[in-house]
């Protein structure tokens, strides 16, 4: 007697490295599949999603927060203007009392956010 197509498919086309039981168990899924019980067809599709959801991989995120580069610029601008008012009130701004340390107070502002462009991504 002849084999049909679709009987000759199910002989060449199985693998290697499946066990006689997965491939049972597959082959019941798929008929369940196909049947026309609407449960019998719900349930498949569910046993479906469930093992494809088993293996998604989740992907990292690559990059830095959103606040992360408004404070990295925000600081390197403070220490500018720092120094720049500093300089512009002939070292009585922005605080009188620190004298000349107002330029250490303005770079150590313009250090920290030139140490944050060293982790933005």
């Amino acid at each position: 007697m002849a084999k049909s197509a679709d009987d000759a498919k199910d002989t060449t086309e199985a693998p290697a490295d499946k066990t006689p039981a997965t491939a049972k168990a597959k082959a019941a899924s798929k008929s369940a599949a196909r049947s026309g019980n609407p449960s019998k067809r719900a349930a498949a599709a569910e046993a479906g999603e469930a093992s494809r959801s088993r293996h998604k991989v989740k992907a990292q995120r690559v990059g830095n927060p959103s606040w992360f580069v408004p404070v990295m610029l925000g600081l390197m601008l403070i220490g500018l203007v720092w120094v720049v008012t500093f300089y512009i009130t002939q070292e009585q701004y922005p605080v009188a009392s620190w004298g000349r340390w107002n330029l250490g107070a303005g770079f150590a502002f313009i250090l920290a956010g030139f140490a944050m462009t060293t982790r933005w991504r």
